[in-house]
Protein backbone atom coordinates (compact mmCIF):
# COMPACT_ATOMS: atom_id res chain seq x y z
CA UNK A 1 0.00 0.00 0.00
CA UNK A 2 2.97 2.40 0.92
CA UNK A 3 4.50 1.91 -1.89
CA UNK A 4 1.38 1.91 -4.51
CA UNK A 5 0.49 5.19 -3.15
CA UNK A 6 3.48 6.99 -3.12
CA UNK A 7 3.60 5.49 -7.13
CA UNK A 8 0.22 7.04 -7.40
CA UNK A 9 1.08 10.51 -5.75
CA UNK A 10 4.19 10.91 -7.80
CA UNK A 11 1.96 10.32 -11.23
CA UNK A 12 -0.65 12.57 -9.86
CA UNK A 13 2.14 15.59 -9.49
CA UNK A 14 3.46 15.04 -12.76
CA UNK A 15 -0.36 15.15 -14.39
CA UNK A 16 -0.50 17.90 -12.53
CA UNK A 17 2.37 19.59 -13.95
CA UNK A 18 2.01 18.92 -17.33
CA UNK A 19 -1.48 20.35 -17.24
CA UNK A 20 0.17 23.60 -15.89
CA UNK A 21 2.31 23.95 -18.47
CA UNK A 22 0.10 23.48 -21.45
CA UNK A 23 -2.68 25.54 -20.09
CA UNK A 24 -2.01 29.31 -20.21
CA UNK A 25 -1.80 31.06 -17.23
CA UNK A 26 -3.28 34.86 -16.86
CA UNK A 27 0.56 35.81 -16.35
CA UNK A 28 1.33 34.42 -19.50
CA UNK A 29 -1.56 36.37 -21.27
CA UNK A 30 -0.86 39.51 -19.82
CA UNK A 31 2.73 39.37 -20.84
CA UNK A 32 1.78 38.75 -24.56
CA UNK A 33 -0.81 41.79 -24.58
CA UNK A 34 1.89 43.61 -22.91
CA UNK A 35 3.74 43.11 -26.12
CA UNK A 36 2.43 45.21 -29.35
CA UNK A 37 3.50 44.17 -32.72
CA UNK A 38 3.64 48.08 -33.53
CA UNK A 39 5.96 49.48 -31.18
CA UNK A 40 7.17 52.83 -32.53
CA UNK A 41 3.24 54.51 -31.70
CA UNK A 42 3.73 52.94 -28.13
CA UNK A 43 6.74 54.69 -27.87
CA UNK A 44 6.30 57.98 -29.00
CA UNK A 45 2.26 57.60 -26.52
CA UNK A 46 4.08 55.85 -23.28
CA UNK A 47 7.54 56.10 -22.80
CA UNK A 48 8.92 58.89 -20.63
CA UNK A 49 12.17 58.59 -22.45
CA UNK A 50 10.53 60.29 -26.00
CA UNK A 51 8.70 62.79 -24.29
CA UNK A 52 12.15 63.68 -22.27
CA UNK A 53 14.10 63.83 -25.48
CA UNK A 54 11.15 66.33 -27.11
CA UNK A 55 11.70 68.37 -24.28
CA UNK A 56 15.29 68.44 -24.55
CA UNK A 57 15.42 69.11 -27.80
CA UNK A 58 13.19 72.79 -27.30
CA UNK A 59 14.96 73.78 -24.46
CA UNK A 60 18.04 73.14 -26.01
CA UNK A 61 16.78 75.23 -29.57
CA UNK A 62 15.05 77.90 -27.07
CA UNK A 63 18.83 78.17 -25.71
CA UNK A 64 20.18 78.80 -29.25
CA UNK A 65 17.43 81.26 -29.89
CA UNK A 66 18.12 83.17 -27.21
CA UNK A 67 21.79 83.66 -27.95
CA UNK A 68 21.26 84.47 -31.78
CA UNK A 69 18.65 86.78 -30.60
CA UNK A 70 21.02 88.54 -28.35
CA UNK A 71 23.90 88.89 -31.19
CA UNK A 72 21.49 89.91 -33.48
CA UNK A 73 19.89 92.59 -31.60
CA UNK A 74 23.81 93.72 -31.57
CA UNK A 75 24.30 94.25 -34.78
CA UNK A 76 20.74 95.05 -36.69
CA UNK A 77 17.29 95.58 -35.31
CA UNK A 78 14.35 94.16 -37.46
CA UNK A 79 12.09 91.11 -37.89
CA UNK A 80 13.34 87.20 -37.52
CA UNK A 81 11.30 84.23 -37.08
CA UNK A 82 11.59 80.84 -35.81
CA UNK A 83 9.74 77.83 -38.28
CA UNK A 84 8.59 74.50 -37.42
CA UNK A 85 6.98 71.90 -39.31
CA UNK A 86 3.43 70.77 -37.64
CA UNK A 87 2.69 67.28 -37.62
CA UNK A 88 5.21 65.32 -34.88
CA UNK A 89 6.90 68.55 -34.51
CA UNK A 90 3.94 70.40 -32.75
CA UNK A 91 1.05 68.02 -33.20
CA UNK A 92 1.12 64.67 -32.08
CA UNK A 93 -0.66 62.16 -33.99
CA UNK A 94 -0.25 58.68 -32.31
CA UNK A 95 -3.42 58.88 -31.75
CA UNK A 96 -4.47 58.49 -35.77
CA UNK A 97 -1.43 56.28 -35.94
CA UNK A 98 -2.84 53.95 -33.13
CA UNK A 99 -6.07 53.68 -34.13
CA UNK A 100 -4.59 52.45 -37.94
CA UNK A 101 -2.39 49.84 -36.05
CA UNK A 102 -5.32 48.42 -33.96
CA UNK A 103 -7.25 47.31 -37.15
CA UNK A 104 -3.79 46.73 -39.32
CA UNK A 105 -4.04 49.37 -41.72
CA UNK A 106 -1.74 51.29 -43.42
CA UNK A 107 -1.49 55.33 -43.62
CA UNK A 108 -4.28 56.04 -46.05
CA UNK A 109 -5.18 59.86 -47.39
CA UNK A 110 -8.60 59.86 -46.70
CA UNK A 111 -8.90 58.72 -43.11
CA UNK A 112 -5.97 61.31 -42.76
CA UNK A 113 -7.90 64.12 -43.73
CA UNK A 114 -10.60 63.17 -41.82
CA UNK A 115 -8.57 63.03 -38.69
CA UNK A 116 -6.98 66.32 -39.59
CA UNK A 117 -10.00 67.34 -39.89
CA UNK A 118 -11.34 66.44 -36.24
CA UNK A 119 -8.47 69.03 -35.00
CA UNK A 120 -8.43 66.92 -32.07
CA UNK A 121 -4.03 65.86 -32.15
CA UNK A 122 -2.30 66.68 -29.04
CA UNK A 123 0.91 68.00 -28.33
CA UNK A 124 4.72 67.17 -28.62
CA UNK A 125 5.87 68.28 -25.10
CA UNK A 126 7.96 70.64 -24.92
CA UNK A 127 6.74 73.09 -28.00
CA UNK A 128 4.45 75.33 -25.91
CA UNK A 129 7.67 76.46 -23.79
CA UNK A 130 9.59 77.14 -26.60
CA UNK A 131 6.43 78.62 -28.67
CA UNK A 132 6.31 81.41 -25.45
CA UNK A 133 10.11 81.81 -25.71
CA UNK A 134 10.11 82.77 -28.70
CA UNK A 135 6.76 85.02 -28.92
CA UNK A 136 8.66 86.57 -25.00
CA UNK A 137 12.00 87.06 -27.41
CA UNK A 138 9.88 89.43 -29.49
CA UNK A 139 9.94 86.65 -32.54
CA UNK A 140 7.42 85.46 -35.20
CA UNK A 141 6.55 81.67 -35.97
CA UNK A 142 5.53 80.29 -38.98
CA UNK A 143 4.32 76.97 -39.53
CA UNK A 144 5.66 74.74 -42.79
CA UNK A 145 3.68 71.76 -43.27
CA UNK A 146 2.96 69.40 -46.05
CA UNK A 147 -0.38 69.16 -45.07
CA UNK A 148 -2.99 70.13 -47.84
CA UNK A 149 -4.27 73.68 -47.89
CA UNK A 150 -8.01 72.68 -47.42
CA UNK A 151 -6.94 71.47 -43.88
CA UNK A 152 -5.88 75.01 -43.45
CA UNK A 153 -8.88 75.96 -40.80
CA UNK A 154 -8.90 72.85 -39.12
CA UNK A 155 -5.20 73.27 -38.56
CA UNK A 156 -5.90 76.38 -36.94
CA UNK A 157 -8.41 75.67 -34.88
CA UNK A 158 -6.12 72.60 -33.40
CA UNK A 159 -3.69 75.01 -32.81
CA UNK A 160 -5.63 77.24 -30.76
CA UNK A 161 -6.83 74.85 -28.57
CA UNK A 162 -3.08 75.27 -27.23
CA UNK A 163 -2.51 79.05 -27.24
CA UNK A 164 -0.44 77.95 -30.28
CA UNK A 165 -1.96 80.22 -33.17
CA UNK A 166 -2.23 84.53 -33.58
CA UNK A 167 -2.86 86.17 -36.48
CA UNK A 168 0.66 87.65 -36.83
CA UNK A 169 1.71 83.75 -37.25
CA UNK A 170 2.21 82.16 -41.04
CA UNK A 171 0.78 78.80 -41.90
CA UNK A 172 2.29 77.15 -45.10
CA UNK A 173 0.64 74.68 -46.45
CA UNK A 174 1.04 72.37 -50.32
CA UNK A 175 -0.94 73.47 -52.76
CA UNK A 176 0.16 70.85 -55.31
CA UNK A 177 3.56 69.04 -55.40
CA UNK A 178 5.12 72.10 -56.90
CA UNK A 179 4.78 74.04 -54.22
CA UNK A 180 7.40 72.76 -52.67
CA UNK A 181 8.87 73.44 -48.97
CA UNK A 182 11.97 74.63 -50.43
CA UNK A 183 9.86 77.06 -52.37
CA UNK A 184 7.61 78.40 -49.27
CA UNK A 185 11.27 78.73 -47.16
CA UNK A 186 12.59 80.81 -50.09
CA UNK A 187 9.37 82.86 -49.80
CA UNK A 188 9.46 83.46 -45.61
CA UNK A 189 13.09 84.26 -45.95
CA UNK A 190 12.51 86.55 -49.17
CA UNK A 191 9.33 87.80 -47.68
CA UNK A 192 7.12 86.78 -50.62
CA UNK A 193 3.53 86.11 -50.80
CA UNK A 194 1.97 83.76 -49.92
CA UNK A 195 3.98 81.85 -47.21
CA UNK A 196 6.31 84.68 -46.27
CA UNK A 197 4.81 88.17 -44.90
CA UNK A 198 4.46 90.89 -47.78
CA UNK A 199 7.45 92.25 -48.55
CA UNK A 200 9.01 91.86 -45.22
CA UNK A 201 12.39 89.83 -45.78
CA UNK A 202 12.64 87.50 -42.68
CA UNK A 203 15.57 85.68 -41.34
CA UNK A 204 14.68 82.46 -39.71
CA UNK A 205 17.00 81.78 -36.61
CA UNK A 206 15.67 78.38 -35.59
CA UNK A 207 14.07 75.43 -37.76
CA UNK A 208 12.11 72.60 -35.97
CA UNK A 209 11.16 69.20 -37.66
CA UNK A 210 11.04 65.88 -37.37
CA UNK A 211 12.09 64.99 -40.85
CA UNK A 212 15.60 65.90 -42.68
CA UNK A 213 13.14 67.37 -45.21
CA UNK A 214 11.60 69.99 -42.76
CA UNK A 215 15.16 71.81 -43.24
CA UNK A 216 17.14 74.20 -45.82
CA UNK A 217 19.18 71.58 -48.54
CA UNK A 218 22.10 72.44 -50.30
CA UNK A 219 21.55 75.58 -52.26
CA UNK A 220 18.82 77.23 -50.73
CA UNK A 221 19.22 80.73 -49.30
CA UNK A 222 19.65 79.69 -45.70
CA UNK A 223 22.91 80.74 -44.36
CA UNK A 224 23.51 76.68 -42.89
CA UNK A 225 21.37 75.34 -45.96
CA UNK A 226 22.64 71.82 -46.29
CA UNK A 227 25.01 71.46 -43.15
CA UNK A 228 24.69 68.76 -40.74
CA UNK A 229 26.61 70.94 -38.64
CA UNK A 230 24.18 73.33 -38.21
CA UNK A 231 22.28 70.55 -36.24
CA UNK A 232 21.79 71.42 -32.27
CA UNK A 233 23.17 75.12 -33.23
CA UNK A 234 20.29 76.70 -35.56
CA UNK A 235 18.38 73.27 -37.01
CA UNK A 236 16.87 70.84 -34.02
CA UNK A 237 15.41 67.31 -34.71
CA UNK A 238 12.95 65.47 -32.56
CA UNK A 239 12.41 61.91 -33.05
CA UNK A 240 10.14 60.68 -35.23
CA UNK A 241 10.43 56.74 -34.93
CA UNK A 242 6.32 56.03 -36.29
CA UNK A 243 7.05 57.10 -40.02
CA UNK A 244 9.26 58.55 -42.46
CA UNK A 245 11.22 57.86 -45.95
CA UNK A 246 13.44 55.12 -43.96
CA UNK A 247 10.46 52.34 -43.61
CA UNK A 248 10.79 52.07 -47.04
CA UNK A 249 14.27 52.77 -48.10
CA UNK A 250 17.86 52.87 -46.57
CA UNK A 251 18.50 56.51 -45.88
CA UNK A 252 21.34 56.40 -43.86
CA UNK A 253 24.92 57.21 -46.08
CA UNK A 254 27.09 56.59 -43.26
Amino acid sequence: MRSYARSHRTGSSRLLLLVALLIPTGTVHAQAAADPSNKQVKYVRDSEEYAVLTRQVYRQALAALTVAVRERTARTSGPWAVALDVDETVLDNSAYELDRASYGLAFEKQSWTAWVDRAEAGLVPGVVEFISGVRRLGGHVVYISNRDEPTRPATITNLRRFSLWTDQDRLCLATDSAYTKKVRRTEVIEGKTPCGWPNVPTPVLVWVGDQLGDFPAAGESDADAGSEEAFGRRYFLLPNPMYGNWTTRVTRKR
